[in-house]
């Protein structure tokens, strides 16, 4: 079957009918790209011609109970006047917000301090909740041994040697703002005593004792060839302090005061000869007596360190150190078969020292009760001893001499309690 199309003329040219399909497909072309042209334009017309609308806040946000809402989103905000905020004389008041760092807690009674709150005991605790005032009281007792006393005027016996003692000390102090404070101690007293004793009824006990110009081997008779002897010597210690401290963040306390130290010693040595007649007595009779008084005042220093090894323990270390003006007496008594006597009495003010040290462990019972276990040393300097002022020697003793030294050690075993 054929198909006849009956165009207009000028759609088809003279000739080919293939010319005409031709012809046709480039206008049917033309007409598309107008077509589209025309679309673009009608769509850029659109876009501008559309004018942006603002949102109103109750479509995107919502405020209440410290939540805004920004579209699906909710964000928690804090008043600004739950912060710390500086005043006109530069301090911060208490705010309800719990900064971090120790800078944002310098209030008028923390000043920067930050404790663990009342008793704790670092690192418990909120570093930065106000600090509070507290007073403290500890008691300890100090088993301590005096060094370096032995002695003996006779080499036929020795005295005993000083023993361990038990000595208490007392400390009581208060930090009203948890930084600056003070605190009262007293140490004592302690009481050290050595003695022996010979006897022989055939004679023969011996001394160490000497003479010096213008006395001779007759006014020690009693001494050189005795059938009894005996000597002993006594040491007394006490002192008492008071020192303004500074204490740091639970575990350091630096300290500086004022101090007074007694410390007095007593010699007696005691001879008799039965063998030999003494004139005005059946026997040759002697006695010996040193005694010294030393009053020592004056300025300390000192610091008290806490480290923690556990959550209730702790290692601990103490340290003073002292300068102190040594009021120091002596009298000196000796006496042969009441035939021979010399006296010296004499008093001087020199410079004398004195060095702690000591060590332990604490354990942290409860937030208010502490106890305690360590080591001690002392080092006293400067100061006037009862052998060294005739140092074996009898006719030589005139000025107090100050310048032994000696060292006390042992153990301590206390408690501390704060409130």
């Amino acid at each position: 079957m054929r198909i006849r199309l009956n165009l207009p003329s000028n759609f088809v040219a003279s000739g080919e009918h293939g010319n005409g399909v031709w012809y046709i497909g480039t206008q049917t072309i033309a007409i598309l790209i107008m077509i589209a042209g025309c679309n673009s334009a009608w769509g850029q017309t659109a876009l501008v011609g559309v004018s942006p609308t603002q949102a109103t806040a109750s479509d995107t946000a919502n405020t209440g109970n410290g939540v805004i809402t920004l579209g699906t989103e909710n964000y928690k905000v804090v008043d600004a006047s739950n912060f710390a905020v500086t005043t006109s004389v530069g301090q911060a008041e208490q705010s309800n917000v719990i900064q971090v760092g120790c800078q944002s807690c310098q209030t008028h009674g923390c000043r920067g301090n930050c404790r663990g709150g009342r008793g704790a005991a670092y690192p418990l605790g909120n570093l930065c909740a106000p600090c509070e005032p507290f007073w403290y009281a500890s008691i300890e007792t100090l088993f301590m041994q005096r060094q370096d006393g032995n002695y003996s005027a006779s080499p036929s016996f020795e005295m005993n040697g000083y023993d361990f003692e038990g000595i208490p000390r007392l400390t009581i102090g208060c930090v009203p703002d948890c930084i600056n404070g003070c605190e009262l101690s007293f140490t004592g007293v302690a009481e050290w005593k050595q003695s022996g004793a010979a006897s022989n009824p055939g004679g023969g006990i011996g001394t160490f004792l000497t003479t010096a110009s213008p006395f001779g081997p007759d006014d020690i008779s009693a001494f050189s060839n005795s059938t009894d002897q005996s000597q002993s010597l006594e040491a007394r210690y006490w002192s008492v302090e008071a020192n303004k401290t500074m204490v740091g963040y639970d575990v350091a306390r630096c300290l500086c005061g004022i101090r007074y130290i007694d410390y007095q010693e007593l010699y007696s040595y005691a001879a008799e000869d039965a063998n030999t007649e003494g004139g005005i007595t059946p026997t040759v009779l002697g006695s010996l007596t040193s005694e010294t008084k030393n009053h020592l005042i004056g300025g300390q220093v000192g610091i008290d360190l806490l480290y923690p090894i556990c959550r209730r323990g702790y290692t601990d270390f103490r340290a003073r150190a002292g300068v102190f003006a040594n009021f120091a007496d002596m009298n000196f008594d000796f006496r042969n078969n009441l035939d021979t006597t010399l006296f010296a009495d004499d008093d001087t003010i020199t410079v004398s020292g004195l060095v702690e040290l000591a060590g332990g462990l604490r354990f942290q019972v409860t937030k208010c009760i502490s106890i305690r276990a360590g080591g001690e040393l002392w080092w006293l300097s400067g100061v006037a001893t009862a052998t060294d002022q005739f140092r074996k020697q009898i006719g030589n003793t005139s000025k107090v001499r100050t310048g032994s030294d000696f060292f006390v050690a042992g153990g301590t075993l206390g408690a501390e309690f704060r409130y």
